[in-house]
Parts: structure tokens; C-alpha cells; sequence
């Protein structure tokens, strides 16, 4: 008699939920990390700019070809470069124009 290995129903419940308890433990661990580097005397700055960075890329991408009027905004108060110019001088980011524009943006 052929002996066949059956799923257990219950399994695949097991697994999302191991998921999603990884997905939140680094979920958390992002954040924190980034509020702890932020937080910092002096402040440490590389993720934030790297998030802005990945965050400019994904408002680029949505973008049409013609809204180049957008395009530009986007690139001025997302200017990574200057952002990380006035990092690296000890300038404190100014969160609040970045935030005010990507928060239009996406809605």
C-alpha cells in the first residue's frame, strides 16, 4: 500500500503567520534603527538619505513622460546631493518641506 504525505490544514496558517510576525519584527527594526541613527550625537543621516533616495526613485516612476513640470519639483526637494552636502556639514534635515511634498504627492 502506497503511503502518501499529507499537508497539514493547519500548516499554511502556521507560515503566514510566521510571516508576518518576521515582516513586523523588521519592520520595527527598520524604524528604530533609523530613529535611534537619527537620534544620534552627531546625527547619522545615511539611512534617512537612502529612504529619500528610494522614495524619489518610486514618485519618479509613477511619473508619465509629459509631466516634466513634476519631474523637476520632485528633483528640487528631493536634491539628494544637496541633502547629503548639508549632512555631511552638520546641518539638521529639514524633514518637513520633504514630508509636506511626498505626502501630496502619494495622495
Amino acid at each position: 500500500m502506497e503511503r502518501r504525505w499529507v499537508w497539514p490544514e493547519n500548516l499554511p496558517l502556521f507560515f503566514l503567520s510566521l510571516e508576518n510576525r518576521v515582516k513586523e519584527t523588521l519592520h520595527k527594526a527598520f524604524w528604530d534603527r533609523l530613529k535611534k541613527q537619527i537620534s544620534a550625537s552627531p546625527p547619522d543621516y545615511t539611512q534617512a538619505i537612502q529612504l529619500l533616495q528610494e522614495i524619489k526613485e518610486a514618485l519618479l516612476l509613477l511619473l508619465l513622460p509629459q509631466n516634466s513640470q513634476l519631474r523637476s519639483q520632485i528633483e528640487g526637494v528631493l536634491d539628494l546631493e544637496l541633502i547629503r552636502q548639508e549632512a555631511e556639514h552638520g546641518k539638521e534635515l529639514e524633514y518637513s518641506k520633504a514630508d509636506a511634498f511626498i505626502t501630496c504627492s502619494i495622495t
